[in-house]
């Protein structure tokens, strides 16, 4: 089974290269969605990010709201590192759980998408790398528009990951996402053709 790492900056486009991924069929295993369960109501993850971060995150029905919870660790960088240390050992251990069924499911090709992949050290669960990049004004277009942050959130955010020359020291392969979508599904076709797995 080969796992591919899929990371890079907040809005370098990890999530439009991963779309074609499983459309070519990789199976993605989505670090953000996993941390959902992290936050599960009355769990220990729930327990410790609440204490951390109060009752005033919580929604009617007890859940998390991870907007609120956005608003103070997009504005706040030593908060956003608090939230990481409680949540991404919790993120871990439900990924190795999944990479475990798939194992023994005899998977192929997993892309486990990651945002932290390489802040929070999880390269041992890869066998590459792949960096998503994009110049920063365009990350600051893209998350303006699509998720109407400001551009002192998208600093937080940001400065959460390492610096893009570092990611790519480690980057088993480097992807520009800065071009129409055509061309970046026509390179991502062809890098999975070369895995040895015919594009759809």
């Amino acid at each position: 089974m080969l796992v591919i790492g899929l990371t890079g900056t907040i809005g370098s486009g990890k999530s439009t290269i991963a779309g074609f991924l499983h459309e070519m069929g990789a199976i993605i295993i989505d670090a953000d969605r996993i941390g959902h369960d992290a936050y599960v109501p009355r769990s220990s993850g729930w327990h410790m990010v609440v204490e951390a971060f109060g009752y005033d995150i919580l929604s009617l029905d007890n859940s998390i709201n991870r907007r609120k919870l956005g608003r103070i660790v997009f504005n706040d960088s030593a908060a956003l590192e608090r939230l990481n240390h409680i949540v991404h050992p919790i993120i871990l251990k439900l990924i190795n759980t999944r990479l475990d069924e798939l194992r023994h499911a005899r998977a192929k090709t997993i892309v486990l998408e990651a945002a932290l992949l390489l802040e929070a050290k999880w390269e041992a669960l890869v066998d590459e790398i792949w960096v998503a990049t994009a110049p920063e004004h365009v990350i600051y277009t893209r998350l303006n528009a699509s998720r109407n942050l400001t551009d002192s959130q998208i600093r937080t955010c940001i400065a959460a990951h390492l610096p893009v020359n570092e990611q790519l020291k480690r980057a088993t392969r480097a992807i520009d996402t800065n071009r129409p979508l055509s061309e970046l599904k026509a390179e991502i076709a062809l890098l999975w053709e070369r895995l040895g797995s015919p594009a759809k």
